[in-house]
């Protein structure tokens, strides 16, 4: 009788796993428009921006219509990997590109850059930690800084990087 209550709540358990982790990665399925909330420890602006008129990203305070490099797509997945395509209204570079040389992240005018490649690891329901995957050894993770609005690559994602945990926010 133990053995078959075992069998029974493991199945149940596997299942809500499986449909769990099914309906987080529908979110950031190829196609789909999506924003990025940091979720850093220090009060202060969130939502991953990119800035396509100087190929800049850092973090806007709210999802308003002023900052449209707030919106992205992912334009890949595969085998956990994915590139996000920036959304905003001007023109000019796109790709989230993390440069692992010197630990900054900007956009890119293409797709070819390395650094345009992420790894995307399921933390949570919705939530994601990026690990870029450029060719250069270095800083890896996607990591928003919240006290000054910036964003760069981490070394790792422990403490004091608490800005490299995002939430996944569907775009409708």
């Amino acid at each position: 009788m133990k053995h078959r209550q075992f069998l029974q709540t493991l199945a149940v358990i596997s299942t809500a796993l499986f449909c769990s982790t099914h309906l987080e990665a529908q979110v950031l399925r190829a196609g789909h428009h999506v924003s990025l909330r940091c979720l850093g420890n220090i009060p202060g602006p969130r939502y991953l921006d990119g800035r396509t008129a100087n190929g800049t990203v850092g973090l806007a305070p709210n999802l308003s219509p002023e900052f449209t490099g707030t919106s992205w797509r992912v334009v890949r997945v595969g085998d956990g990997v994915l590139e996000l395509k920036c959304l905003g209204d001007i023109e000019g570079p796109r790709w989230l590109d993390g440069r692992t040389a010197d630990g900054t992240v900007g956009l890119a005018p293409n797709r070819s850059f390395t650094g345009t490649r992420w790894q995307v690891i399921q933390v949570g329901s919705n939530i994601v930690e990026l690990k870029c995957l450029g060719d250069i050894e270095g800083p890896r993770w996607l990591n928003g800084s919240t006290a000054d609005g910036t964003v760069g690559v981490a070394p790792t994602t422990e403490p004091p990087f608490t800005g490299t945990k995002w939430e996944v926010i569907p775009i409708g």
